[in-house]
């Protein structure tokens, strides 16, 4: 850009167009910006120089004959710990102690004598010494901080070069989340060899990295530091480590968001066959949580209160609903007060040690005979058949509510629960143990533990991590399962043929109305115990008053109640509460339909998930079908043979007399 000739000049030097007030902020910057980069340098003299100063202020305000004792009080105790770390050789205690004592030598010079050369050549004396200390430890840990970074820059290429500054490793990476990932394991002493791309979900983040090989920083020594890795991180979320599949491989994921967090309403029963695999429960992305009991004998085990009756009950309540299954349950709770409210859907039910021997009895007799019987059949081509199915006849569920306490009280029984672990499979024979203590004495004793006989093994919270490896074999812990990590109850981990890798999900919650609803549906046997009966009481001298004559009209403090309609299915079932909301909105949407998304906005379950199960079984069942989609969602109509929904107005109990009176 060209100026005129005649144009003034008003270029002028830097010192006269920038004021002297400007000048000396910039120095002070200079000179602040200078100390924070030698700030770790600088710390010995600032010590120095501020209890000088120290011994000044208290020198202007005067010092007392109690100042002067704190001062050799103070240098007493300094001395003796300088002494006692010179004697038993604790290096660190006699360099605290000599430091203090040269702190405290120097105020007191300060004090004594004020800003005078004395003071001045006593504290210039203690931060030479303090540096003579001081400079070799900054070096030795400065050298071991650029040794480690060098050791990772060999290992794998760093993305962004490497700093040297003591708080700061400067290993970064390509986002946020592995920046702080490498410089966590940097931090732990395990520097990384390779991360792969972090994979972003809706739940959280998940990595696999790859680290130098050695023994001290495997991935199981990187599992046992944690909590450690995990204050390294401060990343928010729930910190989760798993052993890949090599030794040097460690699985890093971090939840930022549980789709768990609440409970999950139990959709009822789900399949009409014991070879069926039920659902007890859901993962984070929807998908169900099968059980395969045909495969084997299931062991449910956690803490107190985690939620081990839910799952129990979620699996009786679906094979309650199975033609070819036979319940016989053991809850040694006085009044079987867990399998009780099963009670009519059960062949047999033993709630003390004597029932326990007869239902374990009578199992290993059916096992003989079965296994006799099978052993006259031939196939199709002559060869013998060696394992059972329903076309044989009804499969024999066992279900055993705290197997631990079962021995405990008749540890006679061992026996019979050992051959039927092992040998009452092939016979269609099940066994579903449940139990707080997983140890080897609840499956038979020294010698003859049956956990191996255990191809699903479900696993609750649990608040140590030793029953981890009782509940998933040896190794299971660092293998990823963690149980202790769960921390709600009803969250699972489900060990079997199908899930063969650790992965948290959430079982269904299982009421107490539910229970109801379904084992009066598919009640088999009425021999519910009587009520036992209860001594008259003694007649009072004096009469009681005649009650007041109750008002008219229903209720139950007003003659006979008055019944509504029940809701039903079209084949005549009831309807269970939990899913009347959705039935009543199908009927409602008509030719129209209801897909899973309007369900949620309609405010009839929170997550589409929660209602999938029951319109797979409805459209199974023909009462709905699948029409076009909607917003690409599926559209669920009513089918034409659809049920026309009971008046909304009350009846009478003469009018239904087939009704169950309901208070």
């Amino acid at each position: 850009m060209f100026r005129p000739a005649d144009a003034p000049n008003h270029v002028t030097s830097s010192v006269e167009k920038i004021p002297a007030g400007s000048r000396a902020r910039q120095a002070i910057g200079k000179v602040c910006r200078l100390c924070g980069r030698l700030r770790y340098e600088l710390v010995p003299a600032a010590a120095s120089f501020g209890m000088t100063c120290l011994g000044w202020l208290h020198h202007a305000v005067g010092v007392g004959l109690d100042g002067w004792g704190g001062y050799g009080l103070g240098i007493a105790a300094t001395g003796a710990l300088t002494y006692g770390g010179l004697k038993f050789k604790n290096k660190t205690a006699a360099s605290l102690g000599v430091a203090s004592t040269g702190a405290l030598v120097n105020t007191a010079v300060g004090a004594m004598t004020g800003p005078s050369v004395p003071s001045l050549i006593a504290g210039g004396v203690v931060t030479i010494a303090s540096y003579g200390v001081y400079v070799p430890w900054l070096i030795k840990t400065r050298h071991e901080r650029i040794s480690l970074q060098i050791k990772a820059a060999k290992t794998a290429p760093l993305p962004d070069g490497m700093g040297v500054n003591v708080s700061q490793p400067g290993v970064t990476g390509d986002s946020v989340e592995e920046t702080a990932l490498r410089r966590a394991l940097v931090a732990l002493g395990v520097p990384a060899q390779d991360v792969s791309r972090i994979v972003f979900t809706d739940t959280g983040w998940h990595a696999a990295v790859t680290l130098p090989p050695g023994k001290n920083t495997s991935a199981e020594a990187v599992v046992a530091k944690q909590t450690q890795l995990e204050a390294n991180l401060d990343l928010p979320g729930k910190l989760r480590l798993a052993v890949g599949a090599q030794a040097n491989q460690l699985i890093i994921r971090m939840q930022t968001h549980d789709p768990l967090a609440e409970t999950i309403a139990w959709p009822g029963p789900a399949i009409t066959s014991v070879e069926q695999s039920l659902t007890i429960g859901i993962y984070p992305d929807g998908t169900p949580i099968f059980i395969d009991l045909v495969a084997g004998h299931a062991l449910i085990a956690g803490g107190t209160d985690m939620g081990k009756s839910g799952v129990i009950n979620c699996i009786i309540g679906n094979l309650v609903a199975c033609a070819d299954a036979e319940i016989l349950g053991i809850d040694m709770k006085p009044g079987a007060l867990e399998l009780g409210p099963w009670r009519r859907n059960m062949l047999a039910l033993a709630d003390d040690p004597n029932c326990a021997r007869q239902v374990l009895t009578m199992v290993k007799a059916e096992m003989i005979r079965r296994g006799r019987y099978l052993a006259t059949l031939r196939g199709p081509n002559g060869e013998p058949v060696r394992k059972w199915t329903s076309e044989h006849g009804p499969y024999w569920i066992l279900v055993v509510d705290e197997l631990a306490e079962l021995l405990r009280q008749a540890p006679d029984v061992a026996s019979e629960l050992v051959t039927i672990n092992q040998v009452a499979r092939a016979m269609g024979i099940r066994v579903i143990a449940a139990t707080q203590s997983p140890s080897e004495q609840a499956f038979g004793g020294k010698g003859t533990d049956a956990r191996q006989q255990y191809s699903t093994r479900i696993g609750l919270p649990v608040f140590e991590t030793e029953p981890i490896n009782m509940i998933f074999g040896r190794g299971a812990y660092g293998r990823g399962w963690r149980l202790d990590w769960l921390d709600l109850p009803g969250k699972v981990m489900v060990s079997s043929r199908r899930y063969e890798k650790p992965r948290e999900g959430r079982c269904y919650y299982v009421t107490d109305g539910d229970i109801v609803v379904v084992s009066t549906e598919h009640a088999r046997y009425n021999d519910v115990p009587a009520e036992p009966a209860r001594p008259h009481p003694r007649p009072d001298p004096d009469p009681d008053p005649e009650p007041p004559i109750p008002p008219p009209g229903g209720g139950p403090r007003g003659g006979r109640p008055v019944l509504h309609a029940v809701p039903t299915f079209p084949d005549g079932s009831r309807i269970p509460e939990n899913r009347q909301v959705l039935w009543k909105a199908l009927e409602t949407a008509g030719p129209e339909g209801l897909t899973k998304p309007e369900a949620v906005r309609q405010g009839i379950c929170n997550h589409h998930t929660s209602i999938g199960p029951w319109l797979s079984q409805w459209v199974a069942r023909g009462w709905v079908e699948e029409a076009d989609r909607r917003d690409r969602a599926v559209v669920y109509v009513l089918t034409a043979a659809q049920h026309t929904p009971a008046p909304e107005a009350p009846a009478t109990h003469e009018e239904h007399p087939a009704c169950p009176a309901s208070l």
